[in-house]
């Protein structure tokens, strides 16, 4: 995937220290992307009813809104065509921490610190997924047009034919 592919993905980091997010907002930066950042959960929330974002950051502890609730809103709130990819981000790291992501319905799972190349790995690694997803969903589009544009009496005698052959 290019540099281009990667900076043309809209990023979000929902992170509440201040130094994480400014290291983190300079990896992007380095790796060609631009991000937006917010402080909380709940600002991530508003700022995806602002704005649609490919993939969010989200630090698991913080203040007003946690990372397991704001994402576990935004799974109930987004329409499925619009749903971000939500790594989690946290220096706390329990036995079962990436499970309890995944169950919250984070999509992946990154440990702090982290390095910029494994920042890359991770990202690369959903923005191909997405652009699987992207591709499926316009094949979806263009056969379920191209089946809505068959004369409508086509799909009735292949119905009869089928009720033929049942009835032998």
């Amino acid at each position: 995937m290019s540099k281009k592919a990667f900076g043309s993905a809209s990023i979000l980091i929902a992170e509440d220290d201040d130094s994480n997010r400014k290291v983190t907002s300079a990896m992007l930066k380095r790796l060609g992307y631009r991000a937006d950042v917010v402080s909380n959960g709940r600002d991530a929330i508003l700022a995806l009813k602002c704005q649609h974002y490919d993939i969010i950051l989200m630090n698991l502890n913080m203040p007003e809104m946690d990372g397991f609730e704001a994402t576990r809103e935004i799974r109930r709130s987004c329409p499925p065509a619009l749903q971000p990819t939500i790594i989690a981000l946290t220096a706390c790291i329990l036995p079962n921490s990436r499970e309890l992501c995944i169950e919250a319905g984070m999509n992946d799972f990154m440990s702090k610190p982290f390095k910029v190349d494994e920042l890359a790995q991770v990202l690369s690694k959903h923005m191909r997924i997405r652009e699987r997803k992207t591709a499926f969903m316009e094949l979806h589009e263009e056969v379920t047009r191209t089946l809505d544009s068959l004369p409508k009496r086509g799909k009735l005698r292949l119905s009869l034919r089928q009720n033929q052959y049942l009835q032998n």
